[in-house]
């Protein structure tokens, strides 16, 4: 195609038809810009069209993570709420008179201590953040899993945070009385030991740092379950925007 124009040129040049060269020149040269305008149109085409694939890799990815977070927040609230209704019965006890310090301690033993930290599994918008690829994402759905990142990070620092505080109280116990089992099995055989543990103060002081170490379990978990419905509600909002993006 270059030899055939290259001739006609040659062919205009030799026949001294000069105005007739800087038209076809001129002609030519017109072709060559569209040539690379059209080009670079396919290219942008082509970039966009990838930049688009990703883009549905990402939306479809994080509609997923959203399912796993809803699924762990159910169980999780299932738990606090099991909870709750263990220390809610375990107070109802105070409301009859003249109870032995012992009974109620023995009640304290029917909680659940476990200390369960908020962690979240998904880590998409962490990638999308990590990577710079949370850009490709409309302003909108980026702005609003920034924000819900953040909020997420924020609640798993004060889940652990209030953990760690109940933990000391419990931790406090045992240094001082020892385990539940050292309490109410180890030492049976043993007077002295069983009464100092059993002693009355020191039954109250070891129910005072397990009722404050309880407390703080609940209303750490209070502020769980709230948190858990702020982050539910970003979810569904985020959702609702990229099933939009994605029927386009």
């Amino acid at each position: 195609m270059i030899k055939f124009f290259r001739k006609i040129r040659q062919n205009l040049l030799a026949e001294g038809k000069t105005g007739k060269y800087l038209k076809y020149a001129i002609g030519e040269i017109i072709l060559v810009v569209l040539g690379i305008l059209i080009a670079l149109q396919l290219n942008n085409l082509n970039d966009e069209r990838k930049t688009e694939n990703v883009r549905q890799v990402f939306y479809k990815q994080l509609l997923q993570d959203f399912e796993n977070e809803k699924a762990y927040i159910k169980e999780h609230s299932s738990r606090i709420d099991s909870n709750m209704v263990k220390f809610k019965a375990f107070k109802e006890i105070y409301n009859q008179p003249n109870l032995p310090i012992n009974k109620i301690i023995s009640k304290v033993r029917n909680l659940d201590w476990a200390l369960y930290n908020v962690q979240f599994k998904s880590n998409t918008i962490h990638t999308l953040q990590n990577t710079g690829d949370i850009k490709l994402m409309p302003p909108i759905i980026r702005e609003q899993l920034i924000r819900l990142e953040k909020y997420i990070e924020e609640t798993e620092k004060v889940s652990k945070y209030n953990n760690d505080k109940s933990g000391e109280g419990t931790t406090a116990a045992a240094n001082k009385f020892g385990s539940e089992e050292f309490a109410f099995k180890n030492i049976q055989n043993q007077p002295k030991l069983l009464e100092y543990v059993f002693e009355e103060k020191n039954l109250i002081e070891l129910l005072i740092k397990l009722e404050f170490s309880q407390d703080l379990k609940v209303v750490s978990e209070k502020g769980s379950l709230i948190r858990f419905k702020n982050i539910l509600s970003d979810m569904e909002e985020i959702k609702i925007l990229i099933n939009k993006e994605l029927k386009k």
